[in-house]
C-alpha cells in the first residue's frame, strides 16, 4: 500500500473516472437492510396523511359562465367622433380580467353577497349521528382555540372580530373570476364546504356584479347629464337675468327702440326748432306792434284826440302785450323741450350702446344654452341606450363531488415526501454509523454501515 501510494504521487487522478467506478450497490445493499425503517416510515407517514384529510373540511366548487363586454364611453359627440376617426381601442382581455378579478374581491360585491346569504352568521348543523355531532363540536372547539393561541402570540391579546368582516376576507379567498382564452365569457367559481351556498353564492354574486358593472357603465353618462342639467339651469337663470336687466332699462328710460326712439326725438327736434322760429317771428312782430301802439297813443295824446280812442289803443296794447308774454312763455317753453331733447339724444348713443352690450350676452348666452341643450340630449340618449352586454348564461349547478381535500393527492405526495426523507435519513445514519431500532436481525449496525461508508472514504 505505501507502495502503491509513492507511486501514485506523480499520476494525474481523473475525477470523473473515480466517479464513474463508484459501486452503487453498496448503497443498495445499505437500502435494502433498512427496508423495514423505510416501510414503516412511509407507511406512518401515509396514514397520518390521510388521517388529517378527515380532519380537513372539503370544500365544493361550484361555478357559472358570465358575459360581459364592455362599452367604452367618451365625452366626444358622435359626430365629432366621425370627425376624428375611428373610436379608441377596447381595453386588452388581460387588463378586463384582472380589473374583474380586484372587482369581484372588492368589498362593494362581497359584502351584499355575505349580508344577503348571512354568511357572517353561524350555522348550526344538526348531526343524526351522536359521534358525528361531537367530532363537529370539537373540530370547531380546536379551531377556535388554535385562532385564540395564535392571535395571542400575533398581537398579545385576544381581538374580537368583526363577523362580516371576516366573512368577507374568507369569501375573498374562495372566489375567483378567469377566462381561459380571450374571450368576453368569464367564469366566476366559489369553494365552500357546502355544495347548496356555494351555488347560492355563485348565483348571488353574478347578479350584484351584473348589476354593478351595468350601473358603472351607465355612471358616466349619467353623471355627465346631470351636469349638463345643472349648467343649462345656470344658463338659463342668467340669460333670463340680461332679459330683465334689458326690459327694466327700457321701462327706465321709457323706451321701447333705440332707433325709433332715436328718429323721434331727431323729428321732434326739428318740429320744436321750426315752432321756436316760428314763434321768434311772432314775437317779433309783437313787439314791432306794440311799439307801433305805443308810439300812436302817444302822438295822439298830443294832438289832443278823443280820450275814447286813447283807451282803446291803450286795450290793444294791453291785449298785444299779454299775447307777447304768451308767445315768449311758449317760445321758452319750446326751447326747455329742445334742450330735453337734445340731452335725451345726446344719452341715446350711450343708452343703445348699454343696451347692445346686453343684447349681445343675451345671444351668447342664448348660443351656449342650445349648445348645451345639444350635449344633454345626447347624454340623456347614451344613458338610455347605451348599454354594456353582461349577463349570466347559465345559474350554478350544485356540485355533487369535492374538489378537496383529494385523498390520493395527499397521500402520495406524503408517502413521496417521506420517502425521500427516509432514504436520507438512513444514508445519515448509516454515515454516523448509528443503530437503527428495525435494522435487520442477526446483522451489527457497525457491521451494516462501516464496511459501504469505509469503502466510500477509501
Amino acid at each position: 500500500m505505501v507502495h502503491e501510494g509513492v507511486t501514485n504521487v506523480g499520476k494525474k487522478t481523473d475525477p470523473f473516472k473515480y466517479l464513474f467506478n463508484v459501486d452503487f450497490r453498496k448503497y443498495i445493499t445499505i437500502l435494502s437492510q433498512q427496508k423495514a425503517f423505510l416501510l414503516v416510515f412511509c407507511l406512518s407517514a401515509s396514514l397520518c396523511s390521510l388521517a388529517l384529510t378527515y380532519v380537513f373540511s372539503e370544500k365544493y366548487v361550484a361555478g357559472a359562465a358570465i358575459f360581459y363586454r364592455p362599452v367604452e364611453t367618451n365625452v366626444l359627440r358622435q359626430q365629432d367622433t366621425e370627425t376624428f376617426g375611428a373610436p379608441a381601442p377596447h381595453a386588452p382581455f388581460k387588463v378586463i380580467v384582472q380589473t374583474l378579478q380586484h372587482i369581484v374581491r372588492s368589498d362593494a360585491i362581497l359584502r351584499p353577497v355575505v349580508k344577503r346569504l348571512h354568511l357572517d352568521e353561524k350555522v348550526h348543523v344538526r348531526e343524526p349521528a351522536w359521534y358525528k355531532r361531537w367530532y363537529r363540536k370539537t373540530k370547531d372547539f380546536l379551531k377556535d382555540l388554535a385562532g385564540k393561541a395564535w392571535m395571542i402570540l400575533k398581537y398579545g391579546r385576544i381581538i374580537k372580530d368583526d363577523p362580516t368582516v371576516g366573512a368577507i376576507a374568507t369569501l375573498s379567498e374562495d372566489i375567483d373570476i378567469s377566462t381561459t382564452k380571450d374571450s368576453y365569457v368569464y367564469a366566476l367559481t366559489v369553494k365552500h364546504s357546502s355544495p347548496v351556498m356555494a351555488a347560492r353564492i355563485v348565483d348571488t354574486t353574478g347578479e350584484i356584479l351584473v348589476e354593478w358593472l351595468t350601473d358603472q357603465d351607465k355612471n358616466p353618462s349619467e353623471e355627465k347629464r346631470i351636469k349638463l342639467a345643472q349648467q343649462l339651469r345656470d344658463q338659463e337663470m342668467a340669460v333670463e337675468m340680461l332679459r330683465r336687466q334689458l326690459e327694466q332699462l327700457l321701462i327706465k328710460n321709457k323706451i321701447a327702440s333705440i332707433p325709433e326712439e332715436t328718429a323721434s326725438s331727431i323729428k321732434r327736434l326739428h318740429a320744436t326748432e321750426q315752432e321756436v322760429v316760428q314763434f321768434e317771428a311772432e314775437i317779433k312782430e309783437q313787439k314791432t306792434r306794440i311799439t307801433g301802439l305805443q308810439a300812436a297813443i302817444e302822438k295822439k295824446a298830443k294832438d289832443y284826440v278823443h280820450p275814447t280812442d286813447i283807451k282803446r289803443m291803450e286795450s290793444d296794447k294791453l291785449f298785444a302785450e299779454v299775447e307777447l308774454e304768451g308767445l315768449i312763455a311758449k317760445r321758452d317753453y319750446l326751447l326747455g323741450s329742445i334742450k330735453e331733447l337734445q340731452i335725451r339724444l345726446d344719452a341715446l348713443p350711450g343708452l343703445e350702446k348699454q343696451m347692445n352690450d346686453i343684447q349681445m350676452k343675451i345671444d351668447a348666452g342664448t348660443r351656449e344654452y342650445n349648445h348645451l341643450k345639444d350635449f344633454y340630449v345626447e347624454a340623456l340618449g347614451h344613458a338610455t341606450t347605451v348599454q354594456p352586454e353582461i349577463r349570466v348564461l347559465h345559474p350554478a349547478v350544485i356540485p355533487a363531488r369535492p374538489v378537496q381535500p383529494i385523498k390520493v393527492y395527499h397521500v402520495g405526495l406524503s408517502a413521496l415526501l417521506s420517502l425521500v426523507l427516509a432514504v436520507g435519513m438512513v444514508y445519515v445514519f448509516a454515515f454516523f454509523n448509528i443503530r437503527i431500532f428495525f435494522a435487520s436481525k442477526g446483522i451489527k449496525a457497525r457491521q451494516t454501515t462501516a464496511a459501504p461508508v469505509s469503502e466510500v472514504q477509501s
